[in-house]
């Protein structure tokens, strides 16, 4: 039995790689669901390249390939706001219902955590590997970085 009925996890996914994989399938042990969250969704710019809907494709991708469909309450875009409680206050409102926050940015952890909901912190997976800001470096000087995304992601992010 899950200890969490509805878990949110929250990631910017540019792009979705192997520990943003590992951050799901460790969330769904702890939570019957999970909503998923596109931060920066109303940003493109050098360290979030990729569009929401990119990014949503790059996630449905990976629900389809894990089999986990029935388990995914939603993907919800999650725009930036510099105010904290502005923030939470527009995640909130495209959410809908959850009971724990699942993911280890400190920034979004504090913020539910003075709201007093509870978070699960997974611990990163092969951070310095998986790092997205690593990954895009590695795609611009066309070095190896498709063995950092899952295998059904490769070709689109090589477009």
């Amino acid at each position: 039995m899950k200890k969490y009925k509805i878990g949110l996890v929250i990631g910017r996914f540019q792009p979705f790689h192997l520990g943003h994989k590992f951050l799901m399938e460790e969330a769904l042990k702890v939570c019957e669901m999970i909503t998923i969250g596109i931060g920066s969704s109303n940003i493109i710019d050098s360290h979030n390249p990729y569009s929401c809907e990119k990014r949503e494709k790059f996630i449905e991708a990976f629900i389809n390939d894990s089999g986990i469909e029935d388990r995914v309450v939603g993907i919800i875009p999650i725009e930036d706001d510099p105010d904290d409680d502005v923030w939470l206050s527009k995640l909130k409102e495209v959410t809908g219902n959850f009971d724990v926050g699942v993911g280890d940015n400190e920034w979004v952890n504090g913020i539910l955590e003075n709201e007093k909901i509870p978070v699960v912190r997974i611990g990163y997976f092969e951070r310095e590997k998986l790092e997205g800001t690593t990954i895009r470096n590695l795609m611009k000087n066309k070095k190896k970085w498709e063995d950092r995304v899952p295998s059904y992601l490769v070709s689109s992010l090589s477009e």
